[in-house]
């Protein structure tokens, strides 16, 4: 027997009718609803204050439902009694209700083992903690469930079922479930069926665009001298720069948070800048990948460089790089973004470790994450007093290339000059 005010609560609440209760074998006993269950009954305090549930003593809740569930080869398993019945209410025999997000366990998993689909609608929360919470608890079913597991997601502006049919109409909850059944993909794919696009190559079969190139050498080898050649070179349109032909030139973003600031004027004027509008330098700015990344991103959005330079990988970040989680996550969540939001080549300075090694990997300071993350990598070591090799060690577009011999030349009317061993300018 239930009475008319639990009857009228749920009603006007829940939109639940009186026969929808009894067909459930709902019972009232004094201030308390009780729901059966196949191996016991769940007790509801109602009235005002927090609501208390009570399960059958030394039992656990198997899944609430109605007597006779119809044979399908899949169903519905919603949380708690009240989603369960008002989606038979709508017509939607074959639920099962959870008690609570982590209600599948034990006698509640074998129930649903006939199934071959077993749609999963879970409420909305709008509490962060509360969405964390419901979103492991999908993962877990997820895990039990295997393939068979759909997720039906509600709209957001209803909490859960009840208040789903009272907002919407039965049109709308199928094409909800069309989408579940076709099933919903978090990330779109590559249209394969497109032409490779072409290599807009800065250096030609060195330094592609949308690429992060390391240049690696010990200290005071030369690896400012070449960083900023290159710039000169992309700023002022060079048709070739240490050897190699030049095709794409653009604007520079140079960060520097290495060199003193006389240093950068001086190198440049050597170097014969003509174009300075087209080189951005921030020179000791304060730029952290790690923690102000935003700031650089806007800049380079703002100014649209074909080359960003990087000097040196150890003054832009506080992380550890000795650890493998930390640089893969400053190159996934900084390095790399930067490159993919702006297209533009990304040359990033790096120092070598204490040892001597034959291996441009094993010279690389910190972890070896680093070198796995670049897609090109150049290894600069020093031959003689102003001399150096450059040899580009990894090349994910190209076949690895043979080392280049340099000299930093002093000119007779005070210029600089990186000059290959034969003794031609670049």
């Amino acid at each position: 027997m239930i009475t008319e005010s639990h009857k009228n609560f749920f009603e006007t609440e829940r939109g639940i009718t009186g026969e929808t209760l009894i067909a459930f074998g709902a019972k009232s006993v004094e201030d308390t609803i009780i729901f059966p269950y196949e191996n016991g009954e769940k007790a509801r305090k109602m009235g005002p204050g927090k609501r208390e549930f009570k399960f059958t003593k030394g039992q656990t809740p198997s899944l609430f439902h109605a007597p006779d569930v119809p044979k399908e080869s899949w169903c519905f398993l919603v949380e708690g009694e009240t989603d369960c019945m008002r989606l038979w209410q709508e017509g939607y025999k074959n639920t099962y209700g959870m008690n609570g997000i982590n209600g599948l366990k034990g006698a509640a998993i074998k129930t649903l083992e006939p199934y071959t689909t077993v749609f999963v609608i879970l409420d909305n929360d709008a509490d962060y903690t509360t969405q964390r919470l419901v979103e492991t608890a999908w993962g877990s079913m997820r895990g039990i469930l295997g393939s068979k597991a759909r997720r039906v997601t509600l709209p957001a502006d209803v909490k859960d079922v009840c208040e789903f049919f009272e907002s919407y109409t039965d049109d709308t909850f199928k094409t909800i479930m069309k989408g579940a059944i076709a099933g919903n993909y978090h990330y779109n794919p590559l249209d394969l069926s497109l032409e490779p696009p072409a290599y807009e190559w800065v250096v030609d079969s060195l330094i592609c665009r949308e690429d992060v190139t390391l240049l690696v050498g010990e200290p005071n080898v030369g690896k400012s001298w070449i960083s900023l050649s290159l710039a000169v070179a992309m700023a002022d349109e060079h048709p070739r720069w240490l050897g190699y032909d030049m095709t794409n030139h653009g604007k520079v973003l140079y960060v520097d948070e290495e060199n003193a600031y006389s240093l950068i004027y001086h190198r440049l004027q050597q170097l014969g800048l003509r174009n300075k509008d087209n080189i951005r330098y921030l020179h000791q700015r304060g730029v952290r990948l790690d923690r102000n990344f935003d700031r650089l991103l806007d800049d380079a959005i703002m100014y649209q460089p074909s080359l960003i330079v990087l000097d040196s990988l150890t003054r832009l970040h506080t992380k550890d790089e000795n650890s493998a989680g930390a640089m893969a996550g400053l190159f996934n969540d900084a390095i790399g973004p930067l490159t993919r939001e702006t297209g533009a080549a990304i040359m990033l300075l790096h120092h070598t470790n204490k040892g001597d090694s034959t291996s441009s990997y094993n010279r690389t300071r910190g972890s070896s994450d680093i070198g796995a993350s670049i897609d090109c990598g150049i290894d600069v070591r020093k031959t003689g007093t102003s001399s150096f090799s450059m040899c580009q060690y990894k090349a994910r577009r190209t076949q690895v290339g043979k080392s280049r011999h340099i000299e930093i030349l002093d000119t007779a009317d005070g210029r600089v000059e990186l000059v290959q061993t034969d003794g031609q300018p670049f």
